[in-house]
């Protein structure tokens, strides 16, 4: 019971760090103390429940406290604007600009539509042969070459579909995808 209580209040103290570290720019130290207390309470929640469940609940304990904390810091600074900003509405300034809705160019379709088709399907298709194509030639069972590509699966899809999530430009992502799909079709059917 003591044990729960303490890996609790870890958790609690690791998201005050983390969240104050992120709202008080420039103390990357209390960053580093709340990340380690967040490891911490994933070790003693571990120790109390085993680490299946320990990690599990460090884990939902962890989340649950942040959307909390940013709960709260969303209430707190909603608080300070209203009591900041002037009453007449007519000289108040918007947050956000505002833009009217227009219709996209054709260019910008294409271009989030081929990235869309790179980053989702083609990446998932090439992510899944590759995991395959690793862990094909390892002297493993076939068991342990199952699970890894079963795991490496989407670990590939979610890098490869960040990265070309991330380029201005289609032509590299295409290049890299084509040149890995020559290279896993080689590695797999030959």
């Amino acid at each position: 019971m003591m044990a729960s209580v303490l890996a609790g209040l870890a958790s609690l103290l690791a998201v005050a760090c983390i969240y104050w570290s992120w709202r008080e720019r420039g103390k990357p130290m209390i960053a580093a103390v709340g990340w380690l207390l967040a490891l911490a309470s994933a070790v003693i929640w571990s120790r109390v429940f085993g680490p299946e469940f320990g990690v599990m609940y460090a884990t939902i304990t962890f989340v649950c406290l942040t959307w909390l904390a940013v709960l709260f810091g969303t209430f707190t600074a909603g608080a300070v604007t209203a009591a900041t900003e002037p009453r007449n509405s007519e000289t108040r300034a918007a947050l956000r600009p505002y833009q009217a809705l227009a219709r996209p160019q054709i260019a910008d379709i294409v271009k989030h539509g081929g990235l869309f088709l790179l980053s989702v399907p083609a990446t998932g298709q090439l992510s899944l042969m590759l995991s395959v194509a690793i862990v094909l030639y390892l002297p493993w069972t076939l068991l342990n070459k199952i699970a890894v590509s079963i795991f490496l699966w989407p670990v590939l899809w979610g890098a490869l579909s960040a990265w070309i999530a991330a380029q201005d430009k289609l032509a590299r992502p295409v290049t890299v995808i084509a040149t890995l799909f020559v290279l896993g079709g080689i590695a797999l059917f030959i």
